[in-house]
C-alpha cells in the first residue's frame, strides 16, 4: 500500500496505525498541503506519546496524504495570529505557538523509537524541518524541498537547530538565506534524504525494506545507539541544558518577524509581486 495515500477520506488531520513494530502518523490535509498548524501539531504530540507509550513499537513513521508532504506553516490566518491577545499568563501567542511546534520536534528527534520520514512531493519550511529531525529520511523521486521563510519575512525559529544538525551549518546556510529548493537527488547528497525512490511500485517496495530494516534491529540496543550518538561532541550538553533556550528565544523572533517584515511578504506572495522591504516600519 502506498502509505502517502493512506486514508485521504477520513477526516482527522492526523492518521495513525499501528502496523506491527510500525506506529503511523499520517498528516492528513491534503487539500491545503498539509500544513503543520495548531491542530496538526497537537495530533502529532499526542500520537508520538501513544508510540512512546506502546512497547511493541519499535519504529514511528510519518507520511503525508496528497501530493505534497508539507507546505509548513499556515500563514492563512495572519491577521488573526497577529490580533490575538496575549495568553492568561501574558505570553505572546504568536511565540508560543511557535514554540510547541520545537517541542515536538524535540520529542521526536530524541524518541528511544527509530523515527523515519517518508516524503513525497514539496516538504517546505516546517514540512522539511520535520524530515530533518527524523533518524531516516526517505523520499520520493519527485520530492522537493526548500526554506522559504526569509522570502516572506520569517525566519527559520523553530526547524533550524534540526536543519543543521541534519545537512551541516554551510548547506543550511545556503538553503535558508537564499530560499534555494532542491530535488530528492540533490537532497541526498547533503544528507538531507537517506534514501530515494521512484513512484509506484519502487516506492512501496523501498519504504517496507527501509522500516523492515529497522524493525529488525533489537529495541534495546537500538535506543541505546540513539543515546550513545546524541552524546558525542557535546550534544547531550546542547539538547540538555542550551537547546531549550535557543527555542524559545527564537520563537520571540518569530513572533516579531510575522508583525513586521512577514506582513508584506506573506501579502507580496499572495499578490505574485516582489516584496518591498524599505517599506516596513522597523520593529518599535
Amino acid at each position: 500500500m502506498n502509505l502517502a495515500q493512506s486514508g485521504v477520506a477520513a477526516g482527522s488531520p492526523l492518521l495513525t496505525r499501528r502496523d506491527g513494530a510500525i506506529f503511523h502518523m499520517v498528516l492528513n490535509r491534503p487539500e491545503a498541503r498539509n500544513p503543520l498548524g495548531a491542530e496538526m501539531v497537537e495530533r502529532l504530540e499526542d500520537a508520538l506519546s501513544q508510540a512512546e507509550d506502546d512497547s511493541a513499537v519499535r519504529v514511528v513513521a510519518v507520511s503525508a496524504a496528497g501530493p505534497a508532504f508539507s507546505a509548513g506553516g499556515n500563514l492563512g490566518n495572519i491577521a488573526d495570529r497577529i490580533a490575538a491577545s496575549p495568553d492568561a499568563d501574558g505570553r505572546d501567542p504568536i511565540a508560543a505557538g511557535n514554540r510547541r511546534y520545537g517541542r515536538f520536534l524535540e520529542r521526536f528527534a530524541g524518541s528511544s523509537k527509530i523515527t523515519v520520514a517518508l516524503a513525497q512531493g514539496a516538504a517546505m519550511g516546517g514540512g522539511a524541518g520535520l524530515v530533518c529531525a527524523a533518524d531516516l529520511a526517505v523520499g520520493m523521486r519527485d520530492a522537493r524541498f526548500g526554506f522559504p521563510e526569509v522570502s516572506i519575512g520569517l525566519v527559520p525559529a523553530q526547524i533550524l537547530p534540526f536543519v543543521a544538525a541534519r545537512v551541516g551549518l554551510q548547506a543550511a546556510r545556503r538553503m535558508m538565506l537564499t530560499g534555494d529548493r532542491i530535488d530528492a537527488d540533490a537532497a541526498r547528497s547533503i544528507g538531507l534524504l537517506d534514501y530515494v525512490f521512484d513512484a509506484g511500485q519502487s516506492w512501496d517496495e523501498g519504504i517496507a525494506q527501509v522500516l523492515r530494516r529497522c524493525v529488525d534491529a533489537a529495541p534495546r540496543a537500538a535506543g541505546q545507539t540513539k543515546r550513545m550518538l546524541r552524546g558525542l561532541f557535546g550534544q547531550q550538553r546542547w539538547h540538555e541544558e542550551e537547546l531549550g533556550a535557543y527555542l524559545d528565544s527564537a520563537s520571540q523572533h518569530f513572533a516579531r518577524q510575522l508583525r513586521t517584515e512577514a506582513v508584506e511578504g506573506v501579502a507580496a506572495a499572495k499578490a505574485r509581486r516582489r516584496p518591498d522591504w524599505d517599506a516596513v516600519p522597523p520593529a518599535g
